[in-house]
């Protein structure tokens, strides 16, 4: 059973010294299926759990006795309505009596929603009373919008922790990532006495930045199945992937940005390095929209933020051209040959950006023909996709004599990536007819989860030498069994991904990592994640 953290009144200097707790979320119906999910959590590394007793059949006595069983965890109780994300479709009052019957005399944080506390002094009242604990009152007042972001989030926290002497609970829908910032400025602003979410894929760094803020907690889930909110990442990837015990005020922040970036290796690769090397840092999967000038928006509001302690980022699909442009003067030559970069570092006075795809796709390919540089000279090669890694290999190609034609949807930028690149333009409906010695698929059709897609026809690989497909997960695409089945060489994109890492890990770090560990990690994890 989990050790008893000894945490008393939320607010205060001695409140705001403690850690930040990890809460594991848990929706269970009865008590044995509480106890068990419990103890999964305390055994995985959770400082707290959040008993959600608005999905519990039982009798809120029974649990009640439960937890004052097992005082030495630390316990959060909430009954959500369903106007707030829960399951609970009965009256406020039969709510309010649900949480007393259950918490009251169990040294449990009561988690209530701030919209009905403000309702009548009754309500506080009896809520007051199941949050009161011998330390003192033991209260979280939430407020969740799953629309949209509130316009004055500080006026809300201000209410709650003055005179009701609670610890402030908001979460919130962000429409894009630059959303995140508003729950990221809360926390340090307030530390210890606010929860700040953005709930969604993009607000997922006020999750695991919480720690780094000191705030008052951080929430999880068992599964992802069992997730309770938008956006809520499992109790082990917490721990095991983004190293949440590790993190504290001085660590420092790395990711990736771009959309779609969930199928992305890099949040274990490089979290695996730092942790090797010893580095106080943690590398996060932020995904930024398109359109709009989202990506300055949000690089904007990291520069912004010095206190973000950011450290670099690795930029992907769709955003390695408008890096380029964003970071102006600071990129490197080649980055400004190509036109697009996938690196950016924030560790001088203005950020500068590189680009590791180049040399990376380049080696592989080497690698994979089985000769030099110069021995790519007169080979023709037909790239598909038109995006900054497409770029980046036919500026490559092109520095050793290679002749490529691209294949795109939309004429114009094909067109004009072909004139920039000294390539040949032909249209995304003629590539079966292409007639190149190599094959490079620089799209994301075929990548996980989608991969029983590809972005080629069958027939049309017949006579190809080599098919280099830059997707890594899987590790096996549609195209590259196709290609397979047609007598082709295939090379996947897992050895040109690891080289690319380990080239802006050491711009970031001045360290050098071991490739073929890392070759053999990745593999490992993204079979272990694809196995029954």
């Amino acid at each position: 059973m989990h050790e008893a953290q000894g945490f008393g009144p939320p607010l205060g200097d001695s409140g705001r010294a403690r850690m930040t707790l990890l809460v594991t979320s848990i929706l269970a119906d009865s008590i044995g299926d509480l106890s068990s999910r419990a103890e999964r959590a305390w055994a995985g590394g959770a400082d707290a759990v959040e008993v959600r007793m608005d999905a519990f059949d039982g009798d809120p006595t029974e649990l009640a006795g439960y937890l004052q069983a097992h005082k030495d965890g630390t316990w959060i109780v909430t009954c959500r309505s369903a106007a707030e994300g829960g399951y609970f479709r009965g009256s406020t009052m039969e709510r309010v009596s649900h949480l007393i019957a259950s918490a009251r005399g169990t040294g449990a944080y009561v988690d209530f929603e701030l919209a009905d506390w403000r309702r009548s002094d009754n309500i506080r009242q009896k809520v007051g009373m199941a949050a009161a604990t011998a330390e003192g009152r033991r209260l979280i007042l939430s407020a969740h919008d799953f629309v949209r972001r509130p316009d004055d989030l500080s006026t809300l926290v201000d209410e709650i922790i003055g005179p009701h002497q609670a610890v402030a609970k908001v979460a919130y829908r962000g429409a894009h990532i630059v959303d995140s910032f508003a729950g990221l400025d809360l926390m340090r602003k307030y530390g210890r006495q606010v929860i700040a979410i953005c709930m969604g894929e993009e607000g997922l760094w006020t999750r695991v930045l919480a720690k780094k803020f000191n705030a008052f907690a951080s929430f999880c889930t068992l599964t992802p199945d069992e997730a309770t909110a938008p956006g809520q990442t499992t109790l082990d990837d917490m721990i095991r992937l983004y190293r949440w015990k590790s993190i504290d005020p001085s660590t420092r922040v790395y990711g990736l940005i771009g959309d779609p970036i969930a199928h992305s290796m890099s949040p274990f690769l490089f979290n695996r390095w730092f942790a090797e090397a010893g580095i106080n840092a943690v590398y996060l999967p932020m995904r930024v929209g398109a359109g709009d000038d989202g990506l300055a928006r949000f690089l904007d509001g990291c520069v912004g933020r010095p206190w973000l302690d950011i450290g670099g980022f690795s930029v992907t699909i769709p955003h390695k051209a408008a890096a380029r442009q964003w970071v102006g003067e600071g990129a490197d030559s080649l980055s400004r040959r190509i036109g697009a970069l996938n690196t950016l570092a924030f560790q001088g006075e203005r950020p500068t950006g590189y680009n590791t795809d180049c040399h990376a796709a380049i080696s592989s390919l080497t690698d994979a023909w089985g000769c030099e540089r110069s021995d790519l000279a007169g080979l023709s090669v037909d790239v598909l996709g038109t995006g900054g890694a497409a770029r980046a290999i036919l500026e490559g190609l092109r520095d050793f004599g290679c002749r490529g034609t691209i294949y795109g949807r939309s004429p114009q930028p094909t067109r004009r990536l072909a004139g920039e690149c000294g390539a040949a333009a032909a249209g995304w409906e003629d590539r079966g007819g292409r007639r190149g010695e190599v094959l490079i698929n620089c799209t994301p059709v075929g990548m996980w989860p989608q991969g029983a897609e590809s972005p080629m026809p069958a027939e049309s690989l017949r006579g190809c030498r080599l098919v280099f497909d830059l997707i890594y997960r899987p590790l096996q695409t549609r195209l590259l069994r196709d290609a397979a089945a047609a007598g082709c060489r295939t090379l996947n994109g897992l050895d040109m991904f690891v080289r690319q890492a380990a080239m802006q890990f050491e711009l970031w770090t001045a360290r050098t990592p071991d490739l073929r560990q890392a070759r053999e990690l990745v593999t490992r994890e993204i079979q272990r994640d694809t196995s029954p």
